[in-house]
């Protein structure tokens, strides 16, 4: 549980391995919380914590805690731990890419399993064996695996049933080692009862798309009532986390029925935030292609000024995924309903306009490309390199990430790349090392980091990007002797 300011720590911690020295990445990417604050918990924790006390449990009967402070909170009474699991085994998109650019192993997979040895050593002081049950956005990758000290595996959104599973467990009873979670309606979804992760609070949750890609595609998405989203962000105003991220699969299709926008409810849930003492920045983590498409460039305008407020914030970001730019191969791999009504060979500009469109109404879109999708050629791969080349002058990112199956097989990996994936990988790392930087002093600079810690970050920044131009030239080279 690391005391992340900023989405965007939170994004860069997860970007690294175990090549980069553990100082650094406990110091500065990964900040412990410390003094007498609220602990500041993964925003699913939160949610379980609530579905318990809602579902019966005593509310000190429920304790959330960080891994260090197991030993103090850990006794022979200890019926239960519940753990979130976000990329475990590093198996994620981007946890397989920086792997396969950096070596090591995924600093989220070591965290993993620092975590589960601080449980084994609690439980063995404390006398105890109580049953491990781990859920979360990562319960996928250990389905498709043999964890070690993990009894039950909770999959999928678990509110509705989750106080069941864990009385069932206190009582003895036997339960499946995967457990298929239960989700509530939108409207029944418990409020947390504590501060969240980098201010996270749902706006939205499921997506429905059909990526193939996606562990989300085959669930709707649906829309958390105003009153819940105000709620959690008043939780985490009173604990001192004033810049909220608004998590959802796609900001701009808030309050939607399909893939149809209505633009005025989500003006009007941030202009409710924006009303509320206290807010900074407003941040939020994804949004659709199609979804920006349908929204004029006046409301774009209108969302960008609520996000940012009086921060001073000049360039807020969105991760917009393009996966590709051939619509061919995105249709082929279930993206279909990402386009619309637009056709394959227009898909390409019509990702550029609206990446465009974002740039003119005040955004940082970083666009997502996908690198190893089933059936693409050597000639889908020119086509995104194309596609990168015309956009590398914009004010924007594009983030390149290996396609990581989430039903277990394996996807590419660094000597399953070809000289034309590796070159495209470098093309999107250039647009990103000329802008990010400026983006993320930006980003701090408005929520109030000081300006020693900045400089620090930047300095550290050059240092990687001085490392990751290296490393990604090597790959390259390597792959034509392949």
């Amino acid at each position: 549980m690391a005391g992340y300011r900023l989405l965007f720590d939170g994004v860069l911690a997860c970007n690294q391995t175990t090549r980069t020295p553990r100082l650094i990445a406990n110091s500065l990417l990964m900040p412990r919380q410390s003094g007498s604050r609220p602990v500041v918990a993964p925003l699913g924790l939160r949610r379980v914590e609530a579905a318990l006390v809602r579902g019966g449990f005593d509310r000190d009967e429920v304790a959330v805690e960080p891994a260090d402070r197991l030993g103090d909170v850990v006794g022979r009474d200890t019926r239960v731990i519940g753990l979130t699991v976000g990329d475990p085994i590093g198996r994620g998109m981007s946890s397989t890419t920086v792997r396969a650019i950096l070596g090591g192993r995924p600093l989220t997979a070591r965290a993993h399993r620092d975590l589960l040895r601080q449980i084994a050593r609690a439980t063995r002081r404390a006398g105890n064996s109580p049953t491990i049950i781990a859920g979360g956005p990562g319960a996928w990758q250990l389905e498709h695996s043999t964890p070690d000290r993990i009894d039950h595996i909770v999959a999928g959104y678990a509110e509705a049933n989750v106080a069941e599973v864990f009385q069932a467990t206190a009582d003895g009873i036997d339960q499946p080692r995967v457990i298929q979670g239960r989700a509530p309606r939108a409207e029944d979804i418990p409020p947390v009862l504590g501060p969240t992760t980098m201010g996270a609070v749902e706006t939205s949750r499921g997506c429905g798309l059909g990526c193939s890609f996606c562990s989300l595609a085959r669930i709707p998405m649906e829309h958390l009532p105003e009153q819940t989203i105000l709620g959690d962000i008043e939780t985490n105003l009173a604990a001192g986390q004033p810049h909220p991220c608004l998590v959802s699969e796609d900001l701009f299709r808030y309050g939607a029925k399909g893939t149809t926008v209505r633009p005025d409810a989500l003006i009007a849930l941030l202009e409710c935030l924006r009303a509320m003492d206290g807010i900074g920045m407003i941040q939020s983590d994804h949004a659709n292609v199609l979804s920006v498409s349908q929204w004029s460039d006046e409301d774009l305008r209108a969302v960008r000024r609520l996000m940012v407020g009086r921060t001073g914030q000049t360039m807020p970001w969105l991760n917009v995924g393009i996966e590709t730019a051939s619509g061919e191969l995105l249709r082929a791999n279930g993206g279909g309903a990402k386009m619309g009504e637009c056709h394959d060979d227009e898909w390409a500009a019509f990702a550029s306009q609206q990446l465009c469109r974002l740039i003119e109404a005040g955004f940082f879109p970083f666009a997502s490309v996908v690198v190893g999708l089933s059936g693409e050629t050597a000639e889908y791969v020119r086509q995104t390199r194309q596609w990168v080349d015309t956009l590398s002058d914009e004010p924007l990112g594009i983030f390149p990430v290996l396609n990581a199956p989430t039903d277990g097989s394996q996807g590419p990996g660094r000597d399953d790349l070809a000289r034309e994936q590796w070159e495209l990988i470098r093309a999107c790392y250039r647009v990103n090392f000329r802008w990010m930087p400026k983006m993320y002093d930006d980003g701090q600079r408005a929520a109030g980091v000081g300006r020693g810690r900045r400089i620090l970050m930047q300095l550290l920044g050059r240092g990687q990007a001085a490392l990751w131009k290296s490393l990604l030239m090597i790959r390259t080279r390597r792959a034509d002797g392949r």
